[in-house]
């Protein structure tokens, strides 16, 4: 039986603790950051995003480390798969009026108005969406063209 390389628990709770904590931290200072300037919302939000991002794919990569071939095989499918089904999803999901006027009223008690232009955060919001799916699509082709280069490189010379 092979070991598995395991972090210690310290290091994943860590990671897992900066998961959590900076978009935690951005829902519970809320009111503070609308009262704030578009620049320093913009700094704070982007650095707490940062931070969730980088320990998410720390913790998988750690993860990944433990995961034997059929562990590997479902991670992909599911990766793979989940992606596209959750992309399409918020496509059908934006298509329902219940769903636009709960972002509405949402967007709406973020911002603290009673009355918000609906076309506008429609809007906002599916252009959102969309950036994301391209910016996924283009990671995507990227890492697959990174990926093939990398392991059909000519072998190293050993002289």
């Amino acid at each position: 039986m092979t070991s598995r390389r395991q972090a210690p628990l310290p290091v994943r709770v860590l990671l897992l603790a900066l998961m959590i904590a900076p978009p935690l931290a951005v829902l519970v200072s809320l009111p503070w950051l609308s009262e704030q300037a578009d620049g320093l919302v913009f700094l704070l939000t982007g650095i707490a995003a940062t931070v969730t991002v980088v320990a998410s794919v720390l913790l998988s990569i750690l993860h990944d480390r433990r995961l034997d071939e059929f562990e590997r095989g479902n991670a992909r499918f599911a990766t793979q798969w989940g992606g596209v089904a959750g992309t399409a999803l918020v496509a059908v999901l934006l298509a329902l009026p219940p769903v636009r006027d709960a972002i509405v009223a949402s967007v709406a008690s973020v911002v603290g108005a009673a009355d918000v232009d609906q076309q506008a955060v429609l809007l906002a919001f599916t252009l959102g969406f969309a950036a994301v799916a391209i910016a996924q699509t283009v990671s995507t082709m990227a890492l697959a063209i990174g990926w093939a280069s990398w392991k059909l490189r000519a072998p190293r010379d050993l002289a």
